[in-house]
């Protein structure tokens, strides 16, 4: 081989293998790039940071990026930020919607990114409103010493933050300014809790406010402003730092360009937010200062606001549960769990076992407890009346989040379907149960049945009993949790009707339990499943709790609260609680 050749040949070999390295660098992007298309996008919510609570607007978000990234994305909602701002951390969720406050704490803490922030009435930014009612003779902070105050969230700027660094400066802090503080979990829940005198004051988000008076909200005309924060950066939208480039860039320029597009902008002016826009970590420089202030003044620790100064460990907490079963049941069900959480927590667990559901959601209401197992439907009538978070909901023992209520009849009753229970004798469980009451008369209705087409009807406290009173033959048929329905079905019971999925009650706190008590419950019922220990306690419980515990939001129940609220007044003999949430 001459020369030339051999300088030809060794051209050729250099470029195949450049080809090669190249193919083989853009085989392995692709290998790195695929997983984050592969599953959908997971858009975190927290609590409230535009101006509209309601989760259907932040859905229509989602699907819209979606729709504009042509690939599946799905809206993950919890009840507080620090949820969210966890999710970011382990990067569980791909994109978050934020609170400025917790904005500056992740950059720090894990280097979340700054992608855009929302334009609300032609600015970037938003202020704290400190409230009372309008009737008070409150007029400044100093008059708010010694009475009952209504933070958001442990992060929220302009719900807790503010008004701490208000404190601060004037030598104080909650816990002894006050005489009793707690959280509502959301800016219009704080401004309603105002307005029903159940706080003499609260800390709000302007957005928010603002929002509910252009709405006419009969709890935002029932409240005065008394002070004013300065401006702070709009609460944020945020992606943790190992989103692929390519996908941040994109989310990016779809949100920007939201407001372009006839379709974003519908759903931007159902938000209230003019557009999105890319602005400046040193719009966030303020909060910076009020944190670092409080830091040095030993306000909060270690960059997140300080839990209620009590002593944890020495005060009793009390757990309640609707009572589906007799008190002698409900105990051998429900104490191992307190036992457990006792243990796993370090702190004092009571059972508390009422004997109404409205004793168990009162209680929630005045302190007397701390935390609850609700039905769905108990659930909606607590939050609505007394803004109960919930914390976590159950599995089943299938793993499953939803759960359903059945019809049942005896062995021997000529009852092939819901249709031919006209004129028949019914029994359900407590007006409050969702599984024993709501579902089982939606069914009748479905098919045509209200009360009034019945021979008669009743309403019985524990699920068991309803059983029992079919077997028994005292009524033809009877409405149960399918749950309790299966442990009857080898002595003959039968079901003749079964509902559209349920989701599982939830676990709530009540507005004055501490969040660091709170956050402590919480983190032990969301690991049960993965402990051997927690598994053996979780048998025990009924078999729509074996599964363990998720994380739960007031989204979960949209579509029973609709249900709820759809019902027509004219509905039979009054099937259901004449009540709307």
């Amino acid at each position: 081989m001459n020369k030339q050749n051999l300088m030809l040949f060794v051209r050729r070999r250099s470029v195949r293998s450049l080809f090669i390295i190249i193919l083989a660098c853009i085989a392995s992007c692709s290998f790195v790039l695929r997983p984050s298309w592969a599953k959908p996008l997971r858009v975190g919510v927290a609590s409230m940071v535009t101006p509209v609570s309601a989760v259907r607007y932040y859905q229509q978000i989602v699907d819209y990026l979606a729709d504009r990234l042509e690939m599946p994305a799905e809206m993950v909602h919890r009840t507080t930020y620090d949820e969210i701002d966890r999710m970011l951390e382990q990067q569980q969720v791909d994109v978050g919607f934020i609170c400025s406050f917790p904005y500056v704490d992740d950059k720090d803490a894990f280097g979340v990114e700054l992608l855009v922030a929302p334009v609300i009435d032609g600015k970037a930014s938003y202020r704290s409103y400190i409230i009372v009612h309008r009737d008070s003779n409150i007029t400044d902070l100093e008059d708010l010493k010694g009475k009952t105050f209504a933070f958001v969230d442990p992060k929220s700027n302009t719900g807790r933050q503010y008004p701490l660094y208000l404190l601060a400066r004037r030598g104080s802090e909650a816990g002894r300014f006050f005489s009793r503080y707690f959280y509502s979990y959301s800016h219009n829940k704080s401004v309603e809790m105002v307005a029903k005198k159940k706080a003499d004051g609260a800390a709000v988000d302007s957005a928010v406010y603002a929002y509910m008076l252009a709405e006419n909200s009969p709890y935002a005309e029932q409240v005065k402003i008394i002070h004013q924060s300065p401006e702070f950066g709009s609460p944020p939208v945020v992606v943790p730092p190992g989103l692929p480039v390519f996908m941040k860039s994109r989310i990016r320029e779809i949100l920007v360009a939201m407001h372009l597009d006839p379709e974003g902008k519908e759903i931007l002016s159902a938000m209230r937010i003019d557009r999105f826009v890319e602005v400046p970590d040193s719009n966030y420089d303020l909060i910076r200062e009020m944190r670092d202030f409080l830091q040095r003044t030993q306000a909060v620790a270690g960059g997140a606001v300080s839990p209620v100064r009590e002593p944890e460990e020495e005060r009793v907490y009390h757990f309640g549960v609707i009572p589906r079963d007799n008190p002698r049941i409900a105990y051998e069900k429900y104490q191992p769990l307190l036992d457990y959480l006792a243990e796993e927590t370090g702190l004092r667990l009571e059972l508390l076992l009422n004997n109404t559901y409205e004793q168990t959601v009162s209680g929630l209401g005045t302190g007397a407890t701390d935390f609850a197992l609700l039905g769905p439907l108990t659930y909606l009538d607590s939050y609505n009346r007394y803004g109960t978070p919930p914390i976590v909901k159950s599995r089943t023992q299938e793993g499953d989040p939803f759960f359903y209520s059945v019809i049942v009849v005896a062995p021997e009753a000529p009852v092939p379907g819901v249709a031919e229970l006209k004129g028949k004798k019914m029994a359900f469980a407590s007006i409050w149960s969702t599984s024993g009451n709501l579902m089982p008369r939606y069914m009748l209705a479905w098919n045509g049945i209200h009360l009034d087409k019945l021979d008669r009807y009743t309403n019985y406290s524990y699920h068991e009993t309803v059983v029992k009173k079919v077997l028994s033959g005292e009524y033809d048929a009877g409405g149960v949790r399918q749950s309790v329905a299966r442990r009857y079905l080898q002595f003959g019971l039968k079901i003749i009707a079964t509902s559209d999925p349920i989701p599982t009650g939830p676990i709530v706190v009540s507005p004055q339990t501490p969040y660091a008590v709170v956050r402590k419950v919480q983190e032990a019922l969301l690991a049960m499943a993965a402990k051997e220990k927690g598994r053996q306690v979780l048998q025990q419980l009924d078999a729509d709790m074996q599964g363990g515990f998720i994380s739960a939001s007031d989204a979960d129940y949209s579509g029973i609260r609709k249900m709820v609220n759809d019902v027509p007044v004219t509905c039979g003999m009054g099937c259901h609680p004449k009540t709307t949430f």
